[in-house]
C-alpha cells in the first residue's frame, strides 16, 4: 500500500468515528452524485426551466462520466474498503481513481452555476460539490487523491464544454436532421471503441492479489455502452424536438408539476420496464446484453428530449415556441 493510500485510510478511519451519527446524511450527500439523481434532476431542467441548459448539462454529465469511467479503467486502482481497515458503508464493483461523484458533480454543478451566475448558486454547489466528495470518504468508497483527481478532471471537461459549446452548438445548428443523427450514432460509437480499447489496454495487467476478489466486476466495459447509447438518444431526440416539438418551457407552476409528474413517471417506467424485460433475454456482459443496454439508455433520453416534449404539445401541456 502506498503512503497516499495508507494516509487515505487513517484519515477516513477518523472520519468513520462518527458512524453510524452521520451515515444518513452521507447517503444523502452520495446519492446527488448518482445517475438515479441525474435521471431524476436533468429532465425537471429541461423540461420545465430551460430545455438548452437541460440538454447541455445532459452532454456535460455524459462527457464527464466516460472520462471518468475510461480513467478508471487506465488506471485500475482500488478502493478504501478493499483493504479491509475501514468499514464498507457502501458498496461499489468499479476500479477507485477518480470519483465519478466527484467529477460528475463539480462538471455539472459548475456548468449549472456557470449558466445561473448568481453568487449564492455558486455558494450552494461548492457546499454540495464538498460533501458529496466528503461523502465518499466517509463512506469508504474513496481515497482522498481519487475525489481531489476527480474534481480535477471535472473542471477540465467543463472548462472545455464552456470553450466549445456556443462553436459546436452554432456548427450543429447548420447542418441537416440526417448529418446531426448521423454525428451522433458516430460518435456513440466511439465511445464503445475507446472504451473497447481501455479494456484491451489493460487486459494484460494482472490486479493486486490483496483486493483482487473485490475487482471482479472492475473491468466491465458495460458502463461505456450506458453513456453510448445516452448520447445517441440525447442527439438524436434533442435534433427531432427542435425539427418536430420546440416546445416553451413557461408555463403555469400547477402545470409545469403536472408536465414533470407526467415524464418522469413514464422515464422511470421506460427505466426499470426495460430493465425487467431485457434481463429476460439477455445477462449483461454478453454481445446481447450490451446492444441492449444500448438501446435501454438511448430509450430514456430520447424520451426525455423529445417523447415527452411531443407528448406535452399534444396533450397542451406545453405550447409551441414560436422564436
Amino acid at each position: 500500500m502506498g503512503s497516499l493510500q495508507q494516509f487515505g485510510i487513517g484519515l477516513i478511519q477518523a472520519l468513520q468515528t462518527m458512524s453510524p451519527a452521520l451515515d444518513g446524511v452521507m447517503n444523502f450527500f452520495t446519492f446527488l452524485g448518482r445517475i438515479e439523481f441525474y435521471i431524476i434532476f436533468i429532465p425537471l431542467i429541461y423540461w420545465t426551466i430551460d430545455k438548452r441548459t437541460g440538454f447541455r448539462a445532459l452532454l456535460v454529465l455524459i462527457f464527464i462520466d466516460f472520462a471518468g469511467t475510461t480513467f478508471k479503467l487506465l488506471f485500475h486502482q482500488p478502493r478504501p474498503y478493499w483493504f479491509g481497515e475501514v468499514r464498507k458503508l457502501t458498496e461499489e464493483a468499479s476500479y477507485g481513481i477518480p470519483s465519478t461523484h466527484a467529477s460528475d458533480s463539480l462538471a455539472v454543478g459548475g456548468y449549472l452555476a456557470y449558466r445561473v451566475k448568481k453568487p449564492w448558486f455558486w455558494m450552494v454547489m461548492v457546499f454540495i460539490l464538498f460533501f458529496i466528495g466528503l461523502s465518499r470518504l466517509y463512506l469508504g468508497a474513496h481515497f482522498p487523491h481519487d475525489v481531489i483527481f476527480g474534481w480535477l478532471i471535472g473542471a477540465a471537461v467543463l472548462w472545455g464544454f464552456m470553450k466549445l459549446d456556443d462553436r459546436v452548438a452554432g456548427w450543429a445548428g447548420s447542418q441537416t436532421l440526417s448529418t446531426r443523427l448521423g454525428m451522433g450514432f458516430i460518435v456513440s460509437l466511439g465511445i464503445i471503441l475507446i472504451g473497447l480499447a481501455s479494456h484491451s489496454f489493460i487486459a494484460e495487467v494482472p490486479d493486486t492479489p490483496a483486493w483482487q476478489g473485490f475487482a471482479s466486476g472492475a473491468r466491465s466495459i458495460s458502463q461505456f455502452f450506458t453513456l453510448s447509447g445516452a448520447f445517441f438518444g440525447s442527439i438524436a431526440g434533442y435534433a427531432l424536438m427542435l425539427q418536430y416539438a420546440r416546445f416553451q418551457t413557461q408555463s403555469k407552476f400547477g402545470i409545469l408539476i403536472f408536465r414533470y409528474l407526467v415524464g418522469i413517471i413514464v422515464l422511470v417506467l421506460i427505466y426499470i420496464g426495460l430493465d425487467k424485460a431485457f434481463s429476460l433475454v439477455s445477462v449483461d456482459e454478453t454481445f446481447l446484453g450490451y446492444v441492449l443496454r444500448y438501446i435501454r439508455y438511448a430509450a430514456i433520453t430520447f424520451w426525455t428530449t423529445f417523447g415527452a416534449p411531443w407528448v406535452y404539445l399534444k396533450t397542451r401541456l406545453a405550447e409551441i415556441e414560436t422564436s
